[in-house]
Formats: C-alpha cells, sequence, structure tokens
C-alpha cells in the first residue's frame, strides 16, 4: 500500500534513497552524495512530503516559501516505476493542503515537460508576460 505523508526526520535509508532519487532525475550530480544535505533541504522547506511504497521512498515533493506571502512547488517526482498511479497528485495535494491552511494562497511552479497537466488539475496555468529563468554555476560580476 502506498502512503503519503509529510518527512520531517527522515531515516539514513530515506535519506540516501533521496538522494538517488534527485541523482536520477539530473537535478544532483552523482558527485553530491553528503545524506546530510537532505536534513538541510527538509529544514528550510516550508513541508516536504514522501512517499513510501513497502517502506521504501518512491516519490517526493516540497514548498519553498517565506511563510507568509508566496510559495513555489518545487522537486515533485515520483519513481519511473510508479509514475501514473495518482501518487504525484497526492504529493502536490498534501502540499497544497498545508499551504492554504497557513494561509498561502499565491503558489508558483516551474513545471518540467509533461508536467503542465498534473499542475492544471490544481488551478495552475501559465503566468502570462513572465519569464522563467534560472542561474547555475555562474560567477558574480
Amino acid at each position: 500500500m502506498i502512503t503519503v505523508d509529510f518527512l520531517t526526520h527522515p531515516t539514513s535509508e530515506e535519506k540516501n534513497r533521496i538522494l538517488g532519487i534527485y541523482h536520477h532525475q539530473n537535478w544532483w550530480p552523482e558527485s553530491v552524495t553528503d545524506p546530510d544535505r537532505i536534513d538541510r533541504i527538509i529544514r528550510g522547506s516550508h513541508c516536504y512530503v514522501a512517499a513510501w511504497d513497502d517502506g521504501h521512498i518512491i516519490g517526493i515533493g516540497r514548498a519553498l516559501s517565506d511563510g507568509v506571502g508566496d510559495a513555489y512547488l518545487h522537486d515533485i517526482t515520483v519513481v519511473e516505476s510508479h509514475r501514473l498511479r495518482g501518487i504525484a497528485r497526492r504529493i502536490v495535494h498534501m502540499i497544497l493542503t498545508r499551504l492554504e491552511q497557513d494561509g498561502i494562497t499565491w503558489i508558483g511552479l516551474i513545471g518540467e515537460n509533461g508536467s503542465p497537466p498534473l499542475y492544471r488539475k490544481f488551478g495552475f496555468a501559465a503566468l502570462e508576460g513572465a519569464v522563467p529563468m534560472y542561474r547555475f554555476d555562474t560567477p558574480c560580476a
């Protein structure tokens, strides 16, 4: 049975599994191996949600927020073997419910290719006139 819940204090095994998920998604290079990084990410998130199947984490997601004005969904993913089962929908629903309970109603995200249909189910739409941007490994001038 698949369960979805907030994760605040992951075990060593859970941290290693999450590291593997970040690597598999190509969000982090394989050289990133410090499991304590997962603790820092969870502490720095407004909330962090995980999905488990038979005791193993198979999906994750989190919200970044100042806790007052707005929030961003981040790192929403489910391992390939468990996709198309509604798990990501459950993760997103749990995060959005928490944000709404905390009074946060402006919620943004940048979805990867193929993900917009999931987010549209929750009322997300393209933000007209906005351009998603990022900065990666660029030294300050």
